[in-house]
């Protein structure tokens, strides 16, 4: 999950994200300056009350999510009182919907193209849903459609296809609850893989085709792009923590050491392993720590990795869209981090595939290029659109191509 707020600084605006996740909580600071991001703060806490992206345990996660934001204050000396909301898992869905109106003054304006957006978005919805944004796939004037961009054009008839994506009441509620609980405003709830895409994926990717595999702590989050706009969305119950999980049964040890031997000598592949590597673990109840044969770590993690992209691979079968993806599969999230996912990836999926590279972002206190911090630094850089589109000329290049891309109407509130 993740959040970011604004406050003002002397050199320029401050966004702070906050990714809340399965395994840990992680505050990040960025300032906005001279066309990019420059990271100045980051904090991280152990996630106790949140399970497959959804809060289970209230005053947990409450607990966590100060720990996470104190941490991240005492670094870049920002107080953070409001924020962004995200959220991602198997509660998200996501539906199609259109929607059509008439041009008053046959020259399309913003008002028409926020209008007809709103009258495609304003679907009937269970209880138990809430709408968290409302994204055009394409623009229809005077019966000519794949639009990506009305404005300026003339025509008396506009009809716009949008992606309506919602998410189970009860946890956006909660997530929301617990911020409220933490002394935090909730602005808003975004859709997480919205604000990695917009800081990892390029324009060409979006268009062509692209998976993008987050792995979590928890959950893998499955976002499909094709036409510059969400094709399909999909989570899994399997992530970094079932590695964990393995590992601690397989070797009999804690879960938190268990972790630390995944993170010092994972690696999701034999082939990467020579013979005489060798790992080491501690003996537990004061004996002495022992070396051990690496090959035995990697036995326990290679069937995982394997199964995790046979589903990943069953998932975008499903879909419908694997022959479609000409530009493959980005890997983001923990879990993408651990040696030699990249290679599993490719051999099992058939398709090129490349780990998730942040762009845009001036400096990221080395720490920040680990693929666990992406949600956070996109949750700034998605609150920074606008900004940054403001500095880039004639709404070109990188970020003005975003900005006509990727459309967000979070609860009827349109940002174009």
């Amino acid at each position: 999950m993740g959040f970011f707020s604004r406050t003002q600084d002397k050199s320029g605006e401050i966004m702070i994200g906050l990714d809340a996740g399965t395994t840990k909580v992680c505050a990040i600071v960025g300032e906005v300056k001279d066309g990019g991001i420059d990271i100045i703060g980051i904090g991280s806490a152990p996630s106790r009350g949140l399970k497959k992206g959804v809060v289970i345990n209230i005053e947990s996660t409450v607990e966590s999510i100060k720990n996470a934001v104190q941490e991240a204050e005492m670094m870049s000396g920002v107080e953070i009182k409001s924020v962004y909301a995200g959220t991602a898992g198997r509660h998200i869905k996501s539906i199609s919907s259109s929607g059509v109106v008439a041009v008053k003054d046959k020259e399309i304006n913003q008002g028409e193209v926020e209008r007809v957006v709103n009258a495609a978005g304003a679907v009937a919805m269970p209880i138990d849903r809430e709408i968290l944004h409302v994204i055009p796939s394409s623009f229809t004037v005077n019966g000519q459609n794949g639009i990506s961009d009305p404005r300026g054009m003339e025509g008396v008839r506009l009809e716009a296809d949008v992606q309506i994506i919602t998410g189970d009441s009860t946890s956006v509620h909660n997530l929301i609850k617990s911020c409220q609980k933490a002394g935090l405003e909730v602005i808003d709830v975004l859709f997480e893989p919205l604000a990695s895409a917009s800081l990892i994926l390029s324009e060409d990717e979006k268009e062509l085709g692209v998976a993008l595999i987050d792995i979590g702590g928890g959950t893998t989050d499955i976002t499909i792009f094709q036409g510059g706009c969400i094709r399909h969305i999909a989570a899994l119950p399997v992530g970094g923590g079932s590695f964990t999980n393995d590992i601690a049964i397989g070797m009999r040890m804690q879960v938190s050491e268990a972790e630390d031997i995944k993170k010092k000598y994972g690696a999701s592949m034999l082939a990467l392993v020579r013979e005489d590597d060798e790992m080491e673990i501690s003996g537990g109840d004061g004996k002495p720590g022992r070396r051990v044969p690496r090959r035995h770590l990697i036995e326990i993690l290679q069937p995982r990795a394997e199964e995790l992209f046979t589903l990943i691979k069953e998932e975008l079968m499903e879909s419908g869209l694997h022959s479609s993806l000409v530009s493959g599969v980005v890997l983001t999230g923990g879990g993408a981090s651990m040696e030699g996912m990249n290679i599993m990836a490719e051999n099992v999926l058939e398709l090129p595939v490349r780990t998730g590279v942040p762009s845009g972002i001036i400096n990221m206190m080395g720490i920040a290029y680990k693929p666990e911090y992406l949600t956070g630094m996109g949750l700034i850089f998605y609150g920074a659109e606008e900004i940054l589109a403001d500095q880039s000329s004639g709404n070109s290049g990188k970020f003005g191509g975003m900005m006509t891309r990727l459309k967000s109407w979070a609860k009827g509130s349109v940002r174009f």
